[in-house]
């Protein structure tokens, strides 16, 4: 059988692919998980591709054929609304061979590796190079757990540059942010199981308006990727009830080091100016 991920299973063949082949899974990988759920004839029209690629393509994936290949599809989606309580029984049953602390380390620090290591370069660039650009405004929405992680990018982002707006928690104080918003305007959105519709909706009312989007999502990937030009998945999955935040930390730490390489000399700049504020308001101990 192929791997969990069906994502994983169509970058780990596609060096062995052929070009309507590698067609047909750039169309998949970048239209996940819409892109996967339709009949062979739908899929193969989306794709541009004939129906036969689209059978060849499932079973050099290793199912014996596409009936097989959408039970497994159904199952994998399954696994995107995963509750707390049955992400705890996935791993409940597990025979321990380390300590737990142990054994979560590894599981965070190889998630964080395969984020980092398995992105598109042109993609990230394009992304941090969106970012950098100080004529666009940035808005940036997180939900009940990424909320946190959207708040840290804002906050590393406003100090190289300025018009960046962090959405609150609270969905009644956003519609009028999208007055605000229009075909300049940058929306960086976190989204990871169990998706919130309310996000959902936001973003799709903001793709309305023309606003370019940036989804930061899991490896099961967001609905909201149907309204997104850019997305970036991170591994997510731990041995708890509660997926890991690490990796999404990874990924927006690494857009700030790009961006800042971009943008050094006015961020430098605004760092000194920002540093004489703190050092005149006296909210850090002096450095000895």
């Amino acid at each position: 059988m192929p791997p969990v991920s069906l994502e994983d299973a169509l970058r780990a063949a596609m060096s062995d692919m052929t070009r309507s082949e590698r067609q047909l899974a750039s169309y998949m990988l970048g239209n996940f998980p819409r892109s996967v759920l339709g009949s062979v004839a739908e899929i193969a029209d989306a794709a541009g591709v004939s129906a036969p690629t689209v059978v060849r393509l499932v079973r050099k994936l290793g199912y014996s054929g596409y009936p097989q290949y959408r039970a497994a599809i159904h199952e994998e989606m399954g696994e995107r609304l995963a509750s707390p309580i049955a992400k705890h029984d996935k791993w409940a049953d597990l025979n321990p061979v380390d300590h737990a602390l142990n054994q979560f380390a590894a599981r965070v620090i190889d998630n964080l590796s395969q984020t980092l290591s398995q992105q598109d370069l042109g993609s990230f660039d394009m992304i941090t190079e969106i970012l950098a650009d100080k004529s666009r405004p940035v808005h940036l929405i997180g939900g009940r757990l990424t909320h946190s992680v959207a708040s840290y990018f804002a906050t590393a982002l406003h100090v190289m540059r300025k018009d960046i707006t962090l959405l609150s928690g609270m969905p009644n104080t956003w519609p009028p942010t999208l007055l605000e918003m229009s075909a300049r305007s940058v929306l960086v959105v976190f989204d990871i199981r169990r998706y919130e519709p309310s996000i959902q909706q936001f973003t799709e009312l903001a793709h309305a308006q023309g606003v370019e989007i940036i989804l930061l999502t899991d490896s099961w990937v967001s609905p909201v990727a149907q309204h997104a030009q850019h997305i970036l998945t991170s591994r997510v999955e731990v041995p708890s009830a509660w997926d890991t935040i690490v990796p999404l930390v990874g990924l927006v730490e690494a857009m700030l080091s790009a961006i800042q390489a971009r943008n050094w000399d006015d961020t430098r700049a605004r760092l000194d100016q920002m540093e004489g504020f703190y050092e005149d308001m006296r909210l850090f101990r002096p450095s000895r």
